[in-house]
């Protein structure tokens, strides 16, 4: 499984910022083809205070063909224009082939598997 995880830094204005990633982004980046799971986090902190980033959008994938064709669909590419022109300079992205830990019963260790 791969996904694409979109960082946002704190933007000077947090309504327009979210007007803006609720309705001209969003219904976009979601409607990208192949995406099995999408997560989003709002950053609470960070353990010696104020984070730099305000929130995390995550799309999962197949495989890293499946999140690249999703990226070259139209949807991908309306949403990464729209992207650019509402937080230009307030995000990071980063692609993941995701791994996770399977915890086991009776206190033996984790291990770590790719999740398929």
């Amino acid at each position: 499984m791969h996904k694409l995880t979109i960082l946002f830094r704190t933007p000077p204005d947090i309504s327009a910022f979210e007007d803006a990633w609720s309705h001209n982004f969003v219904p976009f980046a979601e409607a990208m083809p192949g995406i099995l799971r999408v997560e989003v986090s709002h950053i609470e902190g960070s353990p010696t205070g104020p984070a730099e980033f305000y929130k995390t959008h995550e799309f999962y994938f197949a495989d890293r063909a499946a999140m690249d064709a999703a990226l070259r669909s139209d949807s991908g590419t309306r949403a990464g224009y729209t992207l650019r022109q509402f937080a230009h300079g307030l995000y990071t992205l980063l692609f993941a082939d995701v791994m996770e830990d399977v915890v086991r019963p009776g206190g033996t260790p984790p291990e770590l598997k790719k999740l398929a």
